[in-house]
């Protein structure tokens, strides 16, 4: 029964023929979406079939359902038919248009929702390609986006290459007994993440406003890389030579050791902890308050003044590197500098910094009003001019 009462209900959210406590009977059902396999099956159909050719909502028709919901005048119609998050959990207002569902965690007692987009009049790319330079040894800096696929460089027994599909990697050209050489991949904010390959093997995911330091040649008892900002380590196994990252964050200092194991490291100056989350394995995080050794699906926080360790979504702290912007119950201003980094923009609020939540996705490829969208459904206001955000006070 309640699997055809939310196909109805869906039905009639897409023909404008559902009145308010139809909508709210809505939003009921998909809440349960999350402990209802059926349910679910239901929702993703109902996505997958408003995309099927000849069954796309018009762009002006997604706008009036948006604005239905919302009661607004003014909304900004997403303009690419672009698949957005199908579904999110723990949320209490469902958006469906014809670029596909989303959901957002809005405040409930604070009234209608009504996002000011007027104020939005120009618009922000996601970056289209990479800004990486990578720094050789004797001070040479190569901007990987002009290089030709090939060999970059030649140092320490080992020929530096970027590979067909842009990604670095290291290979090793013969014995060196030469003192050891350390390359800098330096990717900045506005940039595509980059991946890389280190010479023992070791695979990594670099986010935007990111810089790992590592050797050219890895030595006899240990590998040590340096990082700043976010990366995501998938090490190749080797038991004689322990793998090691250290971080550098705003006055916080620390390393995860490992053997070989998949792990994320979130260490941009700007957070307010740096988070180590363990996907595979296990890993030792070490700081001057202690060491915390961590399971799969537990992620350790450094603090300046503690550090401890909570099981953690994986899913969420892994979307950047799948290209999705995914939250579950996150502060906005942990949202804002997300986006600060990947659209090279600065944040200014111009009154008290918000204190709401906001649990949704959307995909990383989408430009900053359609991200600002989505958040304005929260009830916060942005004011957008050229690579400046201002958040405005009140709602």
């Amino acid at each position: 029964m309640s699997q055809q009462r939310l196909q109805d209900l869906l039905d009639k959210l897409l023909t404008d023929d559902c009145t308010a406590a139809e909508k709210q009977e809505l939003f009921q059902l998909i809440e349960s979406v999350e402990d209802d396999p059926q349910l679910q099956e239901v929702l993703e159909g109902a996505w997958m079939r408003y995309h099927q050719p000849g069954h796309v909502v018009a762009e002006d028709r997604s706008a009036a359902i948006l604005k239905n919901i919302l009661n607004e005048n003014q909304v900004v119609p997403l303009r690419r038919k672009r698949k957005l998050w199908p579904y999110m959990a723990a949320a209490s207002v469902v958006v469906l248009i014809g670029l596909g569902i989303y959901r957002l965690s809005l405040p409930t007692a604070k009234g209608p929702v009504k996002p000011n987009i007027a104020a939005i009049t120009n618009d922000v790319k996601a970056p289209d390609k990479s800004k990486a330079t990578l720094t050789l040894a004797g001070g040479q800096q190569i901007l990987l986006d002009q290089a030709q696929s090939g060999t970059l460089a030649t140092e320490n027994g080992m020929r530096v290459v970027k590979e067909k599909d842009g990604q670095l990697a290291y290979e090793r050209t013969g014995a060196s007994n030469m003192p050891t050489a350390y390359n800098t991949l330096n990717n900045p904010r506005g940039s595509r993440v980059v991946t890389l390959t280190l010479p023992d093997g070791t695979r990594v995911w670099m986010n935007a406003g990111t810089s790992l330091t590592y050797p050219t040649a890895f030595a006899a008892n240990e590998r040590k890389v340096a990082l700043t900002g976010e990366a995501y380590f998938e090490v190749a196994k080797d038991p004689r030579k322990p793998f090691s990252v250290h971080f550098v964050s705003a006055g916080r200092e620390g390393n995860v050791e490992v053997l070989g194991t998949h792990f994320n490291i979130n260490a941009y100056d700007d957070e307010p902890a740096v988070n180590t989350t363990l996907l595979e394995g296990a890993v030792k995080v070490k700081s001057e308050l202690g060491n915390i050794i961590l399971k799969p699906g537990e992620q350790a926080s450094l603090s300046h003044s503690s550090q401890t360790s909570h099981p953690i979504p994986v899913q969420t702290v892994m979307a950047w590197k799948n290209g999705l912007f995914d939250y579950k119950r996150s502060d906005i201003t942990e949202v804002l500098r997300d986006a600060a980094r990947w659209y090279d923009i600065d944040i200014v609020y111009a009154g008290n910094r918000p204190n709401d939540t906001f649990t949704g996705g959307i995909d990383r490829t989408a430009t900053l009003t359609e991200l600002l969208t989505i958040l304005q459904m929260t009830g916060v206001r942005f004011k957008l001019e050229g690579r400046k955000l201002i958040v405005l006070s009140g709602k």
